[in-house]
């Protein structure tokens, strides 16, 4: 008898609950859910399962009867509520709670080695795919540090499945650390989410047929697209700035022999005068002792055939003395909610105010100061620094839904840069993808590796397109020489690597570093060239995302979404979906596989054609050879 009873304790103990949700838009789509001593659902679409894991951590979930079979359910948990809904291929599924005490938490199975993940915010140590990387509790805004300033709330699989998370969600990121080979997505009202009223967690699980499919649904119902592409000429011509060759040690003669030696050697494009011009930091004002006769240099780089930009930033240093205190007076500058002080602090100063872009009045302070440089001087437009929301003081105060703090300061900050044309460029971006401007990576490091080095702009490259992203500028050929300068081989390879991006942006000279192995200058000018003679198929790739959504520079994966091979790939990518490009980015090294996806290709420097799909073993890439090929 006592047997019976132990059995049928550990039966009731071990028994679940299993119900199923049913789209009301598409019966082929299902969530599966099992309530048992934790509650696990799946997607699926027909037979395949496209998404799980588990959701509502220690929490007790008693779903109705009546939610199976029905396309939506909701429940009471204490006073944290459950909703689930359809939508287009997929479901929502929304947690509330007015305790903003309270912790949400649900986690996504990344299913080892059979599933590839993409998406995610930029990295300074930049894997592609992302299944294998780690965050622990990580707070998911845009962030100065890990390179953290394009950080979208998607998630896509290979499976064809994604998850978009709510913009209004407080939300954290932990992968691959408090769950192993889970992603868990977190609300908490903590840190910067401090101060609202209640606790959400808010996500779309969204299935189709394959990546591909379900990237397309993605841009077209959550990421957008972009409205405009920008100015054709800095994407035919390169990009000439000043910092990683000078660093601050500029002034009008540098400049002025800067142009000239590029013009010397044949080259035209942009002229960016970087880092450091302003008589103090915040004051948009040209320094008299390194640049008296600005007017002049600038005359002269347009003389040259050179446009003209300048590296501003969104700071104004406490001893700039005018702008500080303008800008107090005026109430120009972010507060922190904890202690209404607005000191805060970045790499050129401390203590340091933030302009608060959130605020009409700071914009138009703002912007009205840069267009006085143009009328003065000339300028062209700008290179905008920072955006990311933690410069600002803790726990910010800014003029918006307290729900969309702090990335709104971001957002923010690239719309207002917006306002300066095609030929600016930004280094941090929030839900801005349908702005026409040049989205920059974060400054790479003059080496070969995925950790911040030759490597990382290829798999960057492939997380700003899957984020929706696609008018990327690549950091400086080169790297910026912060702890070693790079070789002649190295220039050479990242100009090969750079080369069907969308546009080059250089600093180091590649005359000046030369290689007694190979003749380093007429190789990179050869690649500039052939990125001038493909622009073409790089603006019709643009004219595409804005028409239809297709990355400019989509993994390899896009046109063959099922290929193991072509899902795991990161070190190759795409034009639209017309050219494949395989760079070398090993150093020493002059072959390499490669990867074919389906489909018909022609070698794009000997003409040989191949049927993919197929690996290339030991394809050679002596150093003056970029393997490209274009689709027939």
């Amino acid at each position: 008898m006592g047997f019976k009873i132990i059995v049928c304790l550990l039966f009731l103990f071990v028994q679940t609950k299993s119900l199923q949700l049913v789209n009301s838009n598409d019966e082929s789509i299902k969530l599966e859910i099992s309530v048992g001593d934790q509650t696990t659902i799946s997607v699926t679409l027909g037979d395949a399962v496209k998404i799980s894991g588990q959701i509502g951590q220690n929490r007790n979930l008693d779903f109705p009867d009546d939610c199976d079979g029905a396309a939506s359910c909701s429940l009471q948990i204490d006073d944290v509520s459950l909703s689930i809904d359809s939508i287009d291929s997929g479901f929502n599924i929304s947690w509330q709670t007015s305790n903003t005490e309270a912790t949400l938490q649900d986690c996504l199975d990344l299913n080892g080695s059979d599933t590839n993940w993409f998406g995610g915010p930029e990295k300074w140590e930049a894997d592609w795919p992302v299944e294998n990387v780690r965050y622990r509790n990580r707070i998911y805004t845009t962030l100065k540090g890990d390179n953290g300033a394009v950080a979208e709330r998607y998630w896509l699989n290979s499976n064809g499945g994604y998850v978009f998370v709510g913009d209004k969600v407080p939300l954290y990121v932990d992968q691959n650390t408090a769950v192993p080979g889970s992603i868990c997505f977190i609300g908490a009202a903590t840190d910067s989410y401090a101060g609202r009223d209640e606790v959400t967690l808010v996500y779309n699980l969204v299935v189709k047929g394959d990546a591909k499919e379900a990237h397309l649904h993605a841009v077209n119902n959550f990421l957008g697209k972009p409205q405009a592409h920008p100015d054709e000429w800095i994407i035919r011509n390169p990009i000439w700035t000043t910092w990683a060759k000078y660093k601050r040690d500029i002034n009008d003669e540098v400049v002025v022999a800067f142009a000239q030696e590029i013009a010397d050697h044949g080259f035209t494009g942009q002229i960016e005068i970087d880092d450091f011009w302003e008589t103090c930091y915040g004051s948009l004002v040209f320094n008299d002792n390194q640049f008296a006769d600005i007017n002049g240099t600038v005359q002269t780089l347009k003389d040259l055939g050179f446009t003209v930009t300048l590296w501003t930033h969104p700071f104004v240093n406490d001893d700039c003395e005018e702008p500080m205190q303008y800008g107090e007076s005026n109430g120009y500058f972010i507060k922190s909610k904890n202690d209404g002080s607005e000191e805060t602090s970045w790499w050129n100063g401390n203590p340091a105010h933030h302009v608060d872009f959130t605020q009409e009045g700071a914009r138009k302070w703002f912007t009205d100061r840069l267009k006085t440089l143009q009328e003065l001087h000339g300028i062209d437009s700008f290179k905008f620094d920072a955006g990311e929301s933690d410069w600002a003081p803790p726990n910010p105060d800014l003029n918006a839904d307290i729900e969309d703090s702090p990335n709104a300061l971001t957002a923010a900050y690239v719309r207002t840069c917006a306002e300066f044309g095609g030929l600016l460029e930004v280094r941090s971006a929030w839900r801005t993808q349908d702005l026409g401007i040049f989205v920059r990576m974060l400054d790479r490091d003059s080496r070969w590796t995925i950790i911040n080095g030759l490597h990382s702009i290829i798999t960057s490259l492939l997380q700003f397109n899957i984020n929706g992203y696609g008018f990327v500028l690549p950091d400086m050929i080169g790297g910026n020489g912060y702890f070693e300068q790079p070789t002649a081989e190295l220039i050479v390879r990242w100009t090969q690597a750079n080369t069907f991006m969308p546009s080059m942006q250089f600093s180091f000279l590649p005359w000046e570093i030369t290689s007694d192995d190979f003749d380093a200058v007429a190789i990179v000018k050869k690649f500039v060239e052939l990125h001038e003679e493909y622009a073409d198929s790089i603006l019709a790739a643009m004219n595409n995302s804005i028409s239809t959504g297709t990355p400019v520079n989509p993994p390899i994966w896009w046109v063959d979404p099922t290929n193991p091979d072509a899902l795991k790939s990161n070190d190759q990518y795409l034009v639209g979906e017309e050219i494949l490009v395989a760079p070398i980015i090993k150093k020493g090294a002059t072959s390499r596989n490669i990867v074919i996806p389906a489909g018909t290709w022609k070698d794009g420097n000997d003409g040989t054609i191949y049927e993919g799909p197929q690996t290339l073993a030991d394809y050679p890439a002596p150093i003056d050879v970029l393997p490209f090929f274009i689709k027939q």
